[in-house]
C-alpha cells in the first residue's frame, strides 16, 4: 500500500496509520476494519460522575484494592471535578484509621488525598512485616506453641529398660 495516503491525516489517525507495518494491509477495505477496530471499537461508554458515589469499599477490601478499583472507574467518568472525586472517595471507604488519619490531616486535593493513603497503605504494609518478623523469631526461640510447655523425654518401655539392663551386665561381666 502507498504510504503517500497519510497526508491527509492528522493527529492520533497519522500517528496510528504510521505504525502500520508497510505491506501489512492489502486493501483499503482491510485499511478501513483497522481503523474502526483502532478508533470506534476502542471507546468506552463514559459514566456519569454520580456514578462514582456508588462505589464502596467491600468488607474484606483492602485500602489498596479499593483505591485501585475506584481509580478505574474515575477514568470512565468524562470531565471529573477534583472535589467531587474527593468526596466520592470519602463516601466510599470503610477503613477507619484510614478515615481518622485523612480527618486528622484534611488533603486539600484528590493527589494529596491518594498521596495520604500511599504512606497509610506503607505504613500497614511495614507493621505486618514487623508482626511476620517477630512470628519467625517466635518460633526460632519457640519451636513449640507457648500452650504446649516444654518437651518431654519420652519414657522408656519396659522391654527397652530391660535390654538396656541387660547391655549393662553383659558389659560389666566381661571387663
Amino acid at each position: 500500500m502507498c504510504r503517500a495516503f497519510p497526508t491527509t491525516l492528522k493527529g492520533p489517525a497519522r500517528v496510528w496509520f504510521n505504525k502500520i507495518p508497510p505491506n501489512t494491509v492489502g486493501s483499503f477495505e482491510e485499511l478501513s476494519k483497522l481503523f474502526v477496530n483502532n478508533f470506534i471499537g476502542g471507546q468506552r461508554h463514559k459514566h456519569s460522575s454520580s456514578n462514582l458515589l456508588t462505589i464502596e469499599q467491600g468488607e474484606n477490601e483492602n485500602l489498596r484494592s479499593f483505591i485501585t478499583r475506584f481509580n478505574r472507574e474515575a477514568l470512565t467518568v468524562d470531565e471529573m471535578d477534583d472535589k467531587l472525586l474527593m468526596v466520592a472517595f470519602h463516601n466510599g471507604v470503610n477503613s477507619d484509621l484510614f478515615i481518622h488519619k485523612i480527618y486528622e490531616q484534611e488533603p486539600q486535593t484528590m493527589a494529596e488525598l491518594v498521596h495520604s493513603a500511599q504512606n497509610f497503605m506503607n505504613a500497614e504494609d511495614a507493621i505486618i512485616a514487623n508482626k511476620r518478623k517477630r512470628a519467625k523469631c517466635m518460633e526460632a526461640d519457640f519451636p513449640r506453641h507457648p500452650e504446649q510447655g516444654p518437651r518431654l523425654k519420652k519414657a522408656r518401655t519396659g522391654e527397652k529398660k530391660d535390654r538396656d539392663n541387660k547391655k549393662a551386665n553383659s558389659l560389666a561381666r566381661s571387663q
